[in-house]
């Protein structure tokens, strides 16, 4: 077993560091995207310029889960893997030579534009796909941790993303920086640290087989519409926690509060530590506690401290920044450690890898992608800078009654089992005689 699932963990963490960067990368650097690429009047409407872009890769993201969904099925994790890698790095990697609006005009908000939707579609099997191979190939002891790591990932990739982001206007102070031609300007640096990075990454893949998950050659015998449904809904909350808390977070604290930059992305920094480490700790409690009532805790625990969070955070001091976004990392962790361990279960014997990617990049698309911009645009309807505490907490009261359903068959089946196992115990060892 530990054999076959180390090639699958390689895959999977380094698949999703160069994923989440470049992504997170775009986020993090939205309003500097917003004024180069767009005819932009104020930072608010580069802003929002800037992120209806991001949303737009979003919503690619499920036409590429079907197509690696169904490759995955059919040639295995390995050869899907491979190949939205590459589909991934290509458009990353050329966004650091594109024009500016400045010198190509709308030329260049349309290969911006072209070049995240090809992204968007290559990505749109990554993180689904990885997590369901892992935690269906993973030993049940280390299964919730190992699902975790896969997730952790990812928002190491973030974690980068947000760093560089971070000390990025310093190297730029430096001489080399403050004298770049606009071909070697400093806002190019970061993606051009995607051309090594995928390399790297590729030459890691291109020495590991092909591994097919052990479900692949199965024949589907039902396909219910309720863990689509299920799925759907847990994916959506999640996916709207995390880009509005976790992405959005800083350019909100800067356009609407006024909060320094430097401020912003350095508590944003130590937040996506702290959520890291939230969801390791979740992924290892699944020895002791069933996943599904963590997922449950970290839900209830969320829509109840939603709104009283974003009133504080009004503050805006450092420490009151520090806090809040702590706290959002801790009970969000208890959600997003443990959801590859919670979402296969529902497809391992129905729709497998094609129900899973499917669902999880369709929710993805829809609410995760496109929250920072209905999170100002909520802002700009309501004229109250705590309206994105309410759209996460009107999910989250969707989410809880799936979570305790889910939590609920679980516990039926453990109980279940025990049952079963119970009356063979205690008839003992068959007679000789």
């Amino acid at each position: 077993m530990r054999s076959q699932f180390s090639p699958l963990l390689k895959i999977a963490l380094t698949a999703n560091l160069f994923e989440w960067y470049e992504f997170s990368l775009t986020a993090f650097m939205a309003l500097e995207i917003g004024l180069l690429f767009f005819p932009a009047e104020s930072d608010k409407t580069a802003l929002m310029l800037s992120f209806s872009v991001f949303a737009s890769s979003y919503l690619a993201r499920p036409f590429g889960s079907v197509f690696f969904g169904l490759l995955g099925n059919r040639y295995g994790a390995g050869t899907a893997l491979k190949l939205s890698m590459i589909g991934m790095a290509v458009p990353a990697s050329l966004i650091a030579f594109l024009p500016t609006y400045q010198t190509a005009g709308y030329l260049a908000t349309g290969l911006l534009v072209g070049l995240k939707i090809l992204q968007g579609f290559a990505a749109g099997g990554e993180m689904p796909l990885s997590g369901y191979f892992v935690s269906l190939n993973a030993a049940d002891k280390y299964r919730g941790l190992y699902c975790a790591l896969v997730v952790v990932s990812g928002f190491l990739g973030m974690l980068l993303a947000s760093g560089v982001v971070f000390v990025l206007p310093y190297c730029a102070a430096l001489p080399a920086g403050a004298n770049a031609g606009q071909w070697i300007a400093p806002w190019r640096w970061p993606f051009l640290l995607c051309i090594p990075m995928s390399l790297w990454i590729y030459s890691l893949r291109s020495s590991i087989a092909v591994h097919a998950s052990r479900q692949v050659h199965r024949a589907i015998h039902a396909r219910p519409m309720v863990p689509l449904i299920q799925a759907a809904v847990l994916v959506a909350f999640m996916e709207v926690h995390i880009y509005t808390v976790f992405v959005w977070l800083p350019n909100y604290l800067h356009s609407y509060l006024g909060v320094p930059n430097s401020d912003a992305h350095l508590t944003n920094v130590t937040t996506l530590v702290i959520f890291s480490m939230s969801m390791l700790g979740a992924g290892y409690a699944t020895r002791w506690v069933d996943a599904t009532q963590l997922v449950l805790v970290g839900i209830v625990s969320l829509v109840c401290s939603s709104y009283p969070l974003f009133a504080i955070l009004q503050r805006g001091d450092f420490l009151t920044l520090l806090f809040v976004q702590a706290a959002f990392a801790v009970m969000a962790g208890c959600v997003v450690g443990v959801i590859f361990v919670v979402l296969p279960d529902l497809f391992k014997n129905n729709w497998r890898s094609f129900g899973m990617a499917s669902t999880y990049s369709f929710a993805t698309a829809i609410f995760g992608g496109t929250a920072p911009v209905l999170c100002a645009y909520l802002i700009n309807l309501t004229h109250r800078l705590t309206a994105p505490a309410l759209y996460i907490m009107a999910m989250g009261l969707l989410a809880a009654p799936v979570a305790y359903s889910i939590s609920l068959k679980r516990r039926s089946q453990i109980l279940f089992s025990v049952d079963v196992t119970k009356p063979e115990q205690q008839r003992g060892p068959p007679s000789i005689f």
